[in-house]
C-alpha cells in the first residue's frame, strides 16, 4: 500500500518498489524513516529454470493462492510459442523423487493469455496442493504435461497445517495465514499486516520496523482501524508470548529493508514473525494410511486465504463461518473477517 510518505511492495506485485519521479526527493531521507521502506517482492508464481531441449520444454514454479484459486497454471513462453491455444492438453501429476508413482490424470486443460502471462486453466490441483508447494513441469511437445511433486522426507507442521511436499516457507508465511492463534483482534491484524507486508527471509520470517508495522495495521483496518496505543500495546503482548521477537536489520539509500543487516547501511530494529514448524506426530497423521504413499485424509486447521489482491471478496457463507469459529476459540474483540481475505474452515483434506 502508498501513500505520500509510504513505500511497500508486499502487497503481492500490486505496485513498484523502485520509486517514481515524484518519491525520489523523498526518498532521500528514508533511512531517518524506519516506516517509509520497500520491501522486495516474492516470486509471483511465474516459471523458472526453463529448459528447452526442442522434444521437452522443463519449467519449475511454485504454486500460488491464485493459481488454487482460478485452476491455473504458468506456463512458459517457450511452450506457449509452440502449443496451439484452443487445443487441449492431457495432465498427468506425479508423486516424484525416488517412487515415482502417478496421482491423477485430467484431461481438457488449454492455454489461455492473460497480459503478458501465458496460463494453463481448466486444471483441478488436488485437495493436499497448498500455496508455495514446488512443482516440477514437464512437457513433451504436441503431448502430455506432467506435473510433479516432491514428497518431503518425513510430513511437518508448518503453522498449524500438514505439508507433505516441498514448499516455498515464504509463500506460506504470506498467504496460509494459519487459523490457530487465540489472539484478539488487534492482535491478528498485527499479525496479518505484518506476514503479508513483511521482508521475508527464506525460513520464511516475516520482519517489519515497528513504525511501519504500525502505519500499515491502521491504515489496512478501516472502517474501523485500531488506535496506535492499542497496536503498541497488543505488539508488547505479542512480544511478551513469544510470538514476535526483534531482530537486526538494515536499510539502505533507496529505502530498501534487508536482514540481516548489510555492512554500510542503517542498521534498524525489526518486529519479526516466525512461523512454527516442527515435525509431524502420530495425532498430525492420525489419518493417514501405510507408509506415507497412500491416499489418505488428513487434518488442514481453519486459516485466512487472502484474495483482495485478485478484485474478489469473500461470501456470506465465509464471512459467517469465520465469525462462528472466530468466537467459538474465545477470541477477543469483533468476529469480523479482515478485509481481503476468504476464510477457509477446518477440514480434510485427501492424501
Amino acid at each position: 500500500m502508498r501513500d505520500e510518505e509510504l513505500l511497500c511492495n508486499g502487497c503481492h506485485g500490486r505496485l513498484q518498489a523502485s520509486p517514481t519521479a515524484h518519491d525520489q526527493t523523498s526518498l532521500e531521507n528514508t533511512t531517518d524513516d524506519p516506516a517509509r521502506i520497500v520491501v522486495a517482492e516474492l516470486d509471483g508464481g511465474l516459471p523458472r529454470s526453463v529448459v528447452n531441449t526442442g522434444l521437452t520444454i522443463d519449467w519449475k514454479f511454485n504454486v500460488r493462492a491464485e493459481h488454487l484459486l482460478h485452476g491455473t497454471c504458468p506456463v512458459p513462453s517457450e511452450m506457449a510459442d509452440r502449443a496451439a491455444p484452443q487445443e487441449p492438453l492431457e495432465l498427468t501429476f506425479l508423486r516424484g523423487r525416488h517412487r515415482i508413482r502417478t496421482l491423477d490424470e485430467q484431461k481438457g486443460a488449454r492455454l489461455r493469455v492473460q497480459g503478458d502471462e501465458t496460463l494453463l486453466t481448466g486444471l483441478t490441483w488436488q485437495p493436499f496442493v497448498l500455496p508455495g508447494t514446488r512443482v516440477s513441469a514437464q512437457w513433451d511437445t504436441w503431448k502430455k504435461l506432467r506435473l510433479a511433486y516432491t514428497p518431503l522426507d518425513e510430513p511437518v507442521v508448518f503453522d498449524g497445517t500438514v505439508v507433505r511436499y516441498a514448499f516455498d516457507p515464504r509463500i506460506m508465511t504470506r498467504e496460509l495465514a494459519a487459523f490457530d492463534a487465540r489472539v484478539d483482534r488487534v492482535e491478528e491484524l498485527v499479525l496479518i499486516a505484518l506476514r503479508e507486508l513483511g521482508y521475508l527471509d527464506e525460513m520464511g520470517r516475516a520482519l517489519l520496523p515497528q513504525e511501519a508495522l504500525t502505519r500499515n495495521t491502521i491504515e489496512r483496518a478501516h472502517p474501523q482501524p485500531p488506535a496506535r496505543k492499542k497496536i503498541d500495546g497488543a505488539v508488547a503482548r505479542l512480544l511478551s508470548r513469544g510470538m514476535l521477537t526483534w531482530e537486526q536489520g538494515s536499510i539502505n539509500a533507496s529505502g530498501a529493508l534487508h536482514c540481516p543487516a548489510r555492512r554500510g547501511e542503517t542498521p534498524v530494529p525489526l518486529l519479526c514473525y516466525a512461523p512454527t514448524l516442527r515435525a509431524a506426530e502420530r495425532e498430525d497423521l492420525r489419518n493417514e494410511a501405510g507408509a506415507g504413499h497412500a491416499m489418505s485424509a488428513h487434518r488442514v486447521a481453519g486459516h485466512l486465504m487472502r484474495i483482495g489482491h485478485l478484485g474478489k471478496e469473500a461470501s456470506t457463507e465465509a464471512k459467517a463461518a469465520y465469525r462462528e469459529d472466530h468466537a467459538r476459540a474465545g477470541l477477543a474483540g469483533p468476529h469480523v473477517l479482515p478485509r481481503g481475505y476468504t476464510y477457509v474452515r477446518e477440514h480434510e483434506r485427501g492424501m
